[in-house]
């Protein structure tokens, strides 16, 4: 019975992204794809909540499901977002080979509604095994592309439950990211004094990126006429090595000394994503082992690129994000296996049912 379910479920993983993928949802504009999801967790018989959240000049919401399981286990959050980078509907393309992509200009969108797709697919079948499980609170984010809109807005995250998987890597199915950059940009704009000015301020910018201090990085990405002036734009990426309130002051002194030195008519930072570490907790090397007892091999890695794990670590949650296994995400050249949607499902289902 429980080998039906399984192979049943993992097809439900494939119909469900794919039902998915003929959904608009960018930024903002997720509701139809909430809707989709939230349909799917009221037919499981699991309670289905909405949280409103603004995102830029509209209202999208958060969708929330919760799954009971055994009190006398610590419960899990499982996170996946529903916005895609662009707007528009792919045309769907399924190779002989089992490769997903999109045959239009259109991303194919995998990044995430494959991993909505598999904890959909993962949750179904520990629910409906009857599987030993601890509560599992289910938070579909919204907004994720616009620096985890969603998940900072939100005011149901608890740190009363701590544990979390958040499925948004875009690694190979069997990676456990178990640290995440951090990234702030700051934005500088300059009155025209003449292009000796432009050059002197250019220059100090550039020497300012390679004193940034230990475990910060930064770089110019853009220096560009503007409003009779001209604007520039830094990048700056946080280490997991270095804890995060001394990386953040570290940063806050740096902006501080480039607006003393550079003097730009105004000035703008904004910490985009907080740096973290789980590496040494006991979360972290739970699901790894739960995950061993599926013959995929379990990695694990550090992530540059941000997502909704970061700002759920600086909410005190200890964050597990785990590879989907989508490649090229936000490109025309984004794609996923279809076995890797089995594969995932396969892994979610071992971390969240007790052995």
């Amino acid at each position: 019975m429980r080998a039906g379910s399984r192979a049943a479920d993992e097809e439900s993983a494939l119909a469900f992204f794919l039902e998915l993928l003929r959904i608009d949802s960018p930024s903002g504009s997720e509701q139809r794809a909430a809707q989709a999801c939230a349909a799917w967790m009221e037919e499981l018989g699991l309670s289905v909540e909405w949280e409103p959240v603004a995102i830029g000049d509209g209202v999208s919401a958060n969708v929330w499901a919760h799954a009971p399981g055994d009190p006398a286990l610590d419960p899990v959050l499982v996170c996946a977002h529903l916005d895609t980078r662009w707007a528009g509907v792919p045309d769907v393309r399924r190779r002989a080979d089992g490769w997903i992509e999109s045959a239009n200009e259109v991303p194919l969108g995998a990044d995430d509604k494959a991993g909505v797709a598999a904890a959909v697919a993962a949750v179904a079948r520990v629910v409906r095994d009857g599987r030993r499980r601890p509560p599992i609170h289910i938070l579909f984010s919204v907004g994720e592309e616009m620096g985890s809109a969603g998940v900072r807005a939100s005011r149901r995250i608890s740190s009363r439950v701590r544990r979390a998987l958040v499925v948004d890597a875009e690694a190979p199915v069997g990676t456990l990211v178990d640290a995440g950059y951090g990234q702030a940009r700051l934005w500088l704009r300059y009155p025209a004094r003449g292009e000796a000015h432009r050059f002197s301020v250019w220059r100090s910018l550039q020497e300012a990126t390679k004193r940034i201090g230990p475990g910060l990085t930064g770089e110019l990405v853009r220096f560009l006429p503007a409003d009779a002036g001209f604007e520039a734009e830094l990048a700056v990426w946080f280490s997991p090595d270095v804890a995060w309130r001394i990386a953040k002051a570290r940063y806050q002194f740096w902006v501080a000394e480039i607006e003393r030195r550079t003097a730009p008519r105004a000035a703008r930072s904004d910490i985009l994503y907080p740096a973290y570490d789980v590496r040494s907790s006991s979360w972290l090397h739970d699901v790894r082992r739960r995950m061993e007892r599926e013959p995929t091999p379990i990695t694990c890695a550090r992530m540059r690129d941000g997502c909704d794990a970061n700002w759920l670590a600086s909410m005190g949650l200890l964050p597990v994000n785990v590879g989907v296994g989508y490649e090229c995400a936000h490109t025309r050249a984004e794609r996923i296996h279809e076995e890797s949607l089995a594969r995932l499902t396969r892994l979610l289902v071992a971390a969240l049912s007790e052995p």
